[in-house]
C-alpha cells in the first residue's frame, strides 16, 4: 500500500456505517430513500427498524440525510450513548451545538424557567444555506435509551417531553407557568403571546431501533398513540440492489484510496451469488424448501458486502492497478478468495473480541452500573482465553454437526459455556458475529450469516486438531514420565540388591577364612563360594534379560577380572565369561541405538516441530528393534532361552510403530495446510508467501519410502512428492525475477 493511501477515504467503509461525506458512494438503497424520505416529510414521527447490521444507520446518514437537506429539511442526529448527563440536557446540548442553528426566539421567555424539549424546539431556529429549515430529530440507535445505564428518572422525562413533541401538546409544566404568570401580573399575557405559545413546534421526529428491541417502542404507546402507525422496516438488499451497491461505488470518480474501476459479469454473478448464499445451495438444497432457497437466494445483509467489496478495493490498493481495471474472478482469487475475506474478517473479530468485551464492562462500571460477578471474572481472564471460550461458544454450539448453523436459546449458550449476556451481546454488537431474535419469551442466538460458515467451520477443525494434537502429546509425557520413573525405581531395587550381596559377599569372604582355619569346614567353603557365584551370575543374567545392561556389565567385567570365578564358572556352570560379556555388550549397543533414536525422534517431534527428522528418527528406531531381535535370536540357547525378554522386545516394537502413524499423520496435515496455503497465495499472485509455505512443504518431505509413498496418496499426486515441491519452486522464483525481487538463495 502507497504511504499516502492509507490517509485517503475508502469506496467501501466495510463494518463502519457510511456518513454523510460518503453518500456519493452509497449505492442500492435508492428506492428505501426516497420512500422514507417521503414518509419523514408526511408524517411527524417515524419509526425506522431492521434486524442489526442491515444498515440503518448508513441509510440515515449517507442517504437520508442529504435527501432531507434537498428538501430544506436539516437533519440533526442524537444518540443516547452518554449516560454521564440526563438525557435531556444530553440532547439539548447537541442541538445548542448544532452548526445549522441560526437564532433564538425569546418571545414570552420567562426567568429560570424549566426549558423542555419542546420548548426548545419552539425557540430554536434553523436554516440551510441561509434560508429557513425544519428541524429532522433523528434518534439513531434508539435502544440505547433503554439497554444503557440511563436512571429511570432521567429516561421517564425524556420520553414524556418527546411525547409532548410528537403529539403536538403543550407541556402541562409550560400551561401551569402561563397561568400562574396571568393570574399574578396586571398585564396578563398578550394576544400575541398567547397565539406564539399555541402554535406548535415545526419539527420530524426519527426514532431507529433494533427489530429485537421493538418492544420497547411498543411499551410508550400510551403516551404516544399510534407510535408505531408510521413505521419503516428496512430489509436486506436484494440481488438487484446488491449489484447497484458492488458496482457504483467502484465507478465513482473522486479522491479516493483506489482509482475506479469496474466488475466483470461474471465476476459479479459469483460474489453476489456467493453473498447470497448461493455457494451453500449444492450442499443444503435437498434438506431446504422452495421457500427458503428463494429467501437465500434474494437476500443479501450489508455488512458482508462491505466486507467483500473492501477486500477488493484493497487489493487494488496493494497492487496497484491501473484505472478502469477490470475486477475478474481471478484477481480476488474467486470463490476461495471470497472465502478467504470472510475467514480473514471472522479472524480480525476474533482477535479485537477480548479487547471490545472488556471495554463495554469497563464503560459499564464508568457510568455506575452494577457488574455482575461473573463478567468481572470473565473479563480480568487472560485475552486468549476470552478469545477461546468466544470460538467454543460459535464453533461448537452454533454450528450443527452438519456444518449449518444452529438457532440456540440464550439460557443453554449462558449455563453450558459460564459466559454472560453482554458476553454474547459484544459478539452481536461489536463483533457482528452473531445475531440475536427475540423469540416467545427468550431470545435465541445464531451466526449473522451463512457466508460466515466455511471461516468458523475451518476455525474449529484447526483448533480441535491442535487440541487433540496437545492431548496426544501430554499422554505421551505422562508416559515417558512413568517409564522414567519406573526405571529410578528398578535401578534403586538393584542398588539395594548390590548392597545386600556385597554385604553377603563381605560375610562369605569372612566366613571363608574362618572355615580356611579349620581345614573340616574346607569342602563346605567351596561349595558355597561356588553357589555364590552361581547365584551372582544369575542375577547378572536376569538383569540383562530386564534390560539393566548398566547394572549388568560391570558384574560381568568383574567375573572377567577375577580368574577364580572364571574358572569356577567355566567348570560348574559352563560358563564362558568373556563370551558372554561380548554378547551383552553387543546387545547394550543395539539397545542405546534404540533408545537413543527415539529420543531424538521426540525431541524434535515435541520441541522443534522438525516431523520429517522424527519420522526419520522413529524410522532409524524401528530398524534397530528389528536387528534388536534377530540379535536376541541369534544369542539364544539351543533351548531358545532367549537373552532379553521378548515382550520387552514386542512393546518397543510397538511404540515405535505408534510413533511413526503420529508423527506421519501429523506430517501429512501439516504438508496439506502448507499446500493449501500455496495454492491460495500462488492464485492470488502473492508469489513471496507462495514461495514461503513451499519452503514449509519441502522441510516437511520425508525420508523413507513408505512414508513418500502415503504422502503422494494423500496428496493424488502424479509425481514424487519432492519433484513436485521442486518445480513449484522453481515457478516461484521465476515469477519474482519476472518482479524484480531479487532472491537470496
Amino acid at each position: 500500500m502507497k504511504m499516502h493511501a492509507a490517509n485517503l477515504p475508502r469506496r467501501y467503509p466495510g463494518l463502519k456505517p457510511f456518513e454523510r461525506s460518503q453518500s456519493g458512494v452509497f449505492h442500492g438503497r435508492e428506492e428505501d430513500i426516497q420512500r422514507l424520505s417521503n414518509l419523514i416529510l408526511r408524517e411527524r414521527l417515524v419509526v425506522l427498524f431492521s434486524k442489526s447490521g442491515i444498515g440503518k444507520t448508513s441509510l440515515l446518514q449517507a442517504g437520508v440525510g442529504p435527501e432531507l437537506e434537498r428538501q430544506e429539511f436539516v437533519p440533526i442526529f442524537l444518540r443516547a450513548d452518554k449516560t454521564d448527563k440526563p438525557l435531556l440536557e444530553t440532547f439539548q446540548a447537541v442541538l445548542q451545538k448544532s452548526s445549522q442553528l441560526s437564532g433564538y426566539d425569546h418571545t414570552g421567555e420567562q426567568a429560570n424557567s424549566n426549558h423542555t424539549l419542546w420548548e426548545q424546539m419552539k425557540r430554536y431556529e434553523f436554516d440551510l444555506n441561509g434560508l429557513p429549515a425544519t428541524p429532522v430529530l433523528i434518534f439513531d440507535q434508539f435502544e440505547e435509551v433503554f439497554t444503557l445505564a440511563h436512571s429511570d428518572a432521567s429516561r421517564r422525562s425524556f420520553i414524556a417531553d418527546l411525547a409532548d413533541l410528537a403529539n403536538e401538546t403543550m407541556p402541562e409544566t409550560i400551561r401551569k407557568n402561563l397561568l400562574n404568570h396571568y393570574q399574578q401580573t396586571q398585564d396578563g399575557v398578550s394576544v400575541e403571546e398567547m397565539q406564539w405559545w399555541e402554535n406548535q413546534p415545526d419539527v420530524r421526529i426519527i426514532l431507529s431501533i433494533r427489530s429485537d428491541f421493538l418492544h420497547f417502542i411498543d411499551q410508550m404507546s400510551p403516551l404516544i398513540p399510534g407510535i408505531l402507525r408510521n413505521r419503516y422496516q428496512l430489509q436486506p438488499l436484494s440481488r438487484e440492489k446488491a449489484r447497484v451497491a458492488i458496482v457504483r461505488p467502484a465507478a465513482a470518480e473522486g479522491t479516493y484510496a483506489s482509482p475506479v474501476f469496474h466488475y466483470t459479469e461474471p465476476a459479479l454473478e459469483e460474489m453476489i451469488g456467493f453473498l447470497a448464499g448461493q455457494n451453500l445451495l449444492d450442499k443444503t438444497a435437498s434438506a431446504a424448501t422452495e421457500s427458503q432457497v428463494s429467501k437465500l437466494r434474494d437476500e443479501i445483509e450489508t455488512v458482508n458486502l462491505q466486507i467483500v467489496c473492501q477486500d477488493v478495493e484493497e487489493k487494488m490498493i496493494d497492487y496497484q492497478k491501473p484505472a478502469n481495471f477490470a475486477i475478474e474472478p481471478e484477481f480476488y482469487g474467486k470463490i476461495d478468495g471470497l472465502r478467504a475475506s470472510i475467514r480473514n474478517f471472522y479472524y480480525n473479530q476474533m482477535q479485537a473480541f477480548p479487547k471490545a468485551y472488556v471495554e463495554r464492562i469497563l464503560q459499564k462500571a464508568q457510568f455506575g452500573e452494577q457488574i455482575k460477578p461473573a463478567d468481572k471474572r470473565l473479563s480480568a481472564e487472560d485475552p486468549e482465553a476470552l478469545r477461546t471460550l468466544a470460538q467454543r461458544v460459535i464453533e461448537e454450539f452454533l454450528v450443527t454437526s452438519s456444518n449449518r448453523r444452529n438457532s440456540v436459546v440464550d439460557d443453554t449458550l449462558l449455563d453450558e459455556n459460564q459466559v454472560t449476556p453482554d458476553f454474547l451481546d459484544t459478539l452481536v454488537d461489536k463483533s457482528r458475529l452473531l445475531r440475536k431474535e427475540p423469540r416467545l419469551d427468550d431470545f435465541y442466538y445464531e451466526i449473522s450469516h451463512d457466508t460466515l460458515l466455511p471461516a468458523i467451520i475451518e476455525s474449529r477443525d484447526t483448533r480441535r486438531q491442535k487440541e487433540f494434537a496437545n492431548q496426544e502429546k501430554q499422554a505421551l509425557e505422562a508416559q515417558l514420565l512413568q517409564e522414567a520413573q519406573r526405571r529410578k525405581d528398578i535401578e534403586a531395587e538393584l542398588r539395594i540388591a548390590r548392597q545386600n550381596r556385597k554385604m553377603a559377599r563381605t560375610v562369605s569372604y569372612t566366613l571363608f577364612g574362618v572355615l580356611v582355619a579349620f581345614s573340616a569346614f574346607g569342602l563346605w567353603m567351596t561349595y558355597d563360594y561356588v553357589n555364590s557365584v552361581k547365584e551372582e551370575l544369575r542375577d547378572t543374567e536376569q538383569n540383562v534379560q530386564n534390560e539393566f545392561f548398566d547394572a549388568a556389565i560391570p558384574i560381568y567385567e568383574k567375573m572377567q577380572a577375577n580368574p577364580r570365578r572364571k574358572w569356577v564358572l567355566r567348570y560348574f556352570a559352563q560358563k564362558d565369561i568373556d563370551s558372554d560379556l561380548n554378547k551383552v555388550q553387543r546387545l547394550q549397543a543395539c539397545y542405546k541405538g534404540i533408545t537413543d533414536s527415539m529420543t531424538a525422534g521426540d525431541e524434535r517431534f515435541f520441541q522443534q516441530k522438525d516431523y520429517a527428522g522424527a519420522l526419520l528418527a522413529y524410522h532409524h528406531a524401528y530398524d534397530s528393534i528389528l536387528v534388536y531381535r534377530k540379535l536376541n535370536f541369534e544369542l539364544s540357547n539351543v533351548a531358545h532361552e532367549y537373552r532379553i525378554d521378548t515382550a520387552y522386545i514386542h512393546k518397543k516394537r510397538i511404540t515405535a510403530d505408534q510413533r511413526i502413524e503420529s508423527a506421519l499423520q501429523i506430517l501429512i496435515t501439516q504438508f496439506k495446510v502448507a499446500q493449501r496455503d500455496f495454492e491460495t497465495f500462488s492464485e492470488a499472485g502473492v508469489w513471496n508467501m507462495a514461495l514461503r509455505s513451499l519452503r514449509k512443504m519441502q522441510k516437511l518431505l520425508p525420508m523413507d519410502p513408505q512414508d513418500i509413498k502415503a504422502l503422494r496418496s494423500e496428496l493424488n499426486l502424479d509425481e514424487a512428492p519432492k519433484d513436485y515441491v521442486k518445480q513449484e519452486i522453481q515457478r516461484c522464483k521465476q515469477q519474482l525475477r519476472r518482479r524484480g525481487v531479487v532472491l537470496k538463495e
